[in-house]
């Protein structure tokens, strides 16, 4: 097991935005969480590596109950990619994506410029590498960016919308490289609210609206027998 969520809430001021939220993931599992836009969705991402601090219940990560204290322990096993990219934008392709791995003393910059170098051959960067993030295109940011994830060898994956801020063309090459991923061991959690990928993607589906997971099953049973009349409804809308 590697995460189990117990009675999760998150609220910001007077606004409650997760309600007592329960589930569990597998090792190598790979889960699309969709739902309506404010339902919930990215906060409880971002809960899972605590950029948001629950404000009540737990997170067990391998059964060790996640706080500030303790989450450098695992700090390098979960990566995370956000839907804005996130690269410094004073630094290479190269700079950003080795700057984690080198710091944290994973591995000598020679070998982190090495594997960078065999990632970027991968998703035909490697001509830009001395480049600067400003003039690369959306896609190939988002790209860069998950490739920096991937140097730190992590366990977990956290995609938070990561093609909600690219132009239509783009989108593809970002999904195609998440599905390469995806053939990796590496446990994957995806916010999105692209569904055709979902459908290829998800070996399970959690639909999250109003703070509370509606309705979490295998991905073809999600979709093609929805049990809440709100997915239903979401879905109609959707397609």
């Amino acid at each position: 097991m590697v995460y189990r969520v117990k009675n999760l809430e998150k609220s910001f001021g007077e606004n409650q935005v997760l309600k007592k939220v329960n589930f569990e993931v597998e090792a190598n599992e790979k889960i699309v969480i969709i739902g309506p836009s404010g339902g919930g969705k990215s906060t409880l991402l971002r809960c899972l590596n605590l950029l948001e601090e629950p404000t009540g219940g737990a997170i067990y990560y391998h059964d060790m109950k996640l706080n500030r204290r303790n989450y450098k322990k695992i700090q390098g096993k979960i990566g995370m990619v956000f839907q804005s990219f996130q690269l410094f934008d004073n630094m290479t392709v190269i700079e950003n994506i080795t700057l984690a791995p080198i710091l944290n003393k994973l591995m000598p910059k020679d070998q982190a410029y090495r594997e960078a170098r065999e990632y970027l051959k991968q998703i035909h960067l490697e001509d830009k590498e001395d480049v600067y993030p400003s003039s690369l295109s959306g896609g190939q940011k988002q790209r860069v960016a998950i490739v920096r994830t991937l140097l730190m060898n992590p366990e977990v994956i956290l995609f938070d919308e990561p093609t909600s801020a690219l132009d239509p063309e783009m989108i593809e090459e970002v999904l195609n490289l998440i599905m390469e991923v995806s053939k990796k061991n590496i446990t994957m959690i995806v916010v999105t609210h692209e569904l055709n990928f979902a459908k290829n993607f998800a070996t399970r589906v959690l639909f999250v609206d109003g703070g509370t997971i509606v309705e979490d099953g295998p991905t073809q049973e999600v979709f093609e027998h929805p049990k809440s009349e709100r997915l239903q409804q979401f879905l109609n809308i959707i397609k």
